[in-house]
């Protein structure tokens, strides 16, 4: 068996969309068949389906800085890559049990320090070699830290030296499982124990297997797969930045329009409550009126028992009419109880308007000055609005040209693999004679 580490990439969407149905061919945008896939199995997912496990690690990777806050843990920079992807494969010879792949792949978890994050196995069975890939989420569960870089408490990363985890795990689970131990692997292990520094850049005992075996054609086919399964990453990155910024855009508005909507039900609460706060503040005011109102009659009617009392009023009587013009009238109405009793009740009625004049007065202004507050309110939050729109036409328009800068990448380096790959059967050919003196 041999364990091989792919790369480390962004889409969960993509690369779950790839091992999770066959290879498309040439000229077809996506497949939606499986019938290369032998058995899926998530890890720290509760049992979710491929479909629900990819979306789940997706919503967790998206979360990361949420569950640093909750851990306690500082955010820092957002992690770039958030996808790891290895695989197991398995010698043609080998009779496997479902068990085995299974297991194997959580001991592969559990030697790279991945095993308490989400994972996603796939087995493919396309080729005579049967072989499972590995997605895992690098983002922890539970804290949010990224397993690519340094851990919260000091320790590295768990995909430092990975390879060289893997290979000595591959070495133990292959003899704990009775396995056929894989002699390229085995030779440089006693290499190291005799003290010979191993070169890692030769080739490994599987990798000339297999070129010699498939030859050329298998590894144009291999390359093309894998430029595929690149493409396809990128397009369904595209599509899910697409989506992205729908959702973005979707979300500033409504949170534009919910600040609106709760600014203008803040106004239209405020006018009652200012309201009724002057009324409660002009209570004392006609408690005190109220109370110098009794007394004035409660003296008016003992006035009104003695004669000196009784001719104070009928002045007043006089006074007041002569103050309208009607001086006869007044004489006249002089001599009455009860014209007499209606010049205080016309005095008391002038301080109750007066009163409920400056009332109606300062709740008008207040309610002027709350209008003209929602008013400049909605201003500002226009300005903010238009100044977030511009931020994110600004960010998305910088990750679209951040894709459009991979997809040229992507381009420039598959035309240079396949004008390479044209001479690769003769330079096989070389490291075969060459290799072919160095093997135990």
């Amino acid at each position: 068996m041999n364990p091989i580490e792919i790369g480390q990439g962004k889409s969960f969407k993509g690369l779950a969309r790839y091992l999770l149905h066959d290879a498309r061919q040439e000229g077809e945008l996506s497949r939606d068949t499986t019938e290369r896939v032998g058995w899926v199995q998530s890890f720290n997912l509760d049992g979710a389906s491929g479909n629900s496990a990819w979306r789940l690690m997706a919503a967790t990777a998206l979360s990361a800085g949420d569950l640093k806050d909750a851990a306690g843990i500082k955010r820092g920079k957002p992690a770039v890559n958030t996808v790891y992807h290895f695989a197991i494969t398995f010698p043609a010879s080998e009779k496997l049990t479902e068990g085995i792949e299974r297991r194997s792949v959580e001991g592969a978890l559990k030697a790279l320090g991945l095993d308490e994050y989400q994972a996603l196995a796939i087995k493919h069975t396309e080729t005579e070699h049967p072989h499972v890939h590995v997605m895992v989420n690098l983002i922890h569960p539970e804290n949010g830290v990224s397993a690519a870089s340094k851990q919260p408490d000091g320790s590295p990363s768990p995909l430092s030296n990975s390879q060289r985890k893997l290979q000595t795990w591959a070495k133990r689970f292959e003899r704990e499982n009775g396995l056929e131990i894989t002699e390229g692997r085995l030779a440089n292990a006693n290499r190291r124990a005799q003290g010979e520094k191993v070169d890692a850049r030769r080739k490994s005992r599987p990798v000339y297997e297999r070129e010699k075996r498939e030859g050329r054609d298998d590894r144009l086919a291999w390359l093309k797969e894998r430029q595929q399964a690149t493409a396809a990453a990128l397009t369904a990155e595209g599509r899910q930045m697409g989506d992205r910024h729908k959702e973005e855009w979707t979300g500033l508005k409504a949170s534009y329009a919910d600040e609106k909507r709760a600014m203008t039900k803040e106004k239209d609460s405020a006018v009652p409550r200012a309201i009724e706060r002057i009324k409660e503040d002009h209570k004392p005011i006609w408690s005190a009126l109220f109370m110098r109102h009794r007394s004035e009659l409660e003296d008016f009617r003992r006035d009104e028992q003695s004669p000196f009392g009784r001719l104070w009023h009928a002045a007043a009587v006089v006074r007041d009419r002569a103050g309208e013009g009607d001086l006869v009238g007044g004489l006249v109405a002089a001599f009455s109880a009860e014209q007499r009793r209606a010049i205080v009740m016309k005095q008391h009625d002038r301080e109750r308007a007066k009163i409920g004049m400056q009332i109606r007065t300062r709740i008008s202004a207040t309610i002027d000055q709350i209008r003209d507050d929602h008013a400049g309110a909605l201003v500002q939050a226009r300005h903010r609005f238009m100044s977030e729109c511009e931020a994110l036409r600004q960010r998305q328009d910088e990750a679209r040209a951040a894709l459009r800068d991979r997809w040229n990448q992507h381009n420039a380096e598959r035309g240079a693999a396949l004008q390479k790959v044209r001479g690769i059967g003769q330079s096989v050919q070389r490291d075969h004679g060459r290799n072919r003196g160095l093997e135990p």
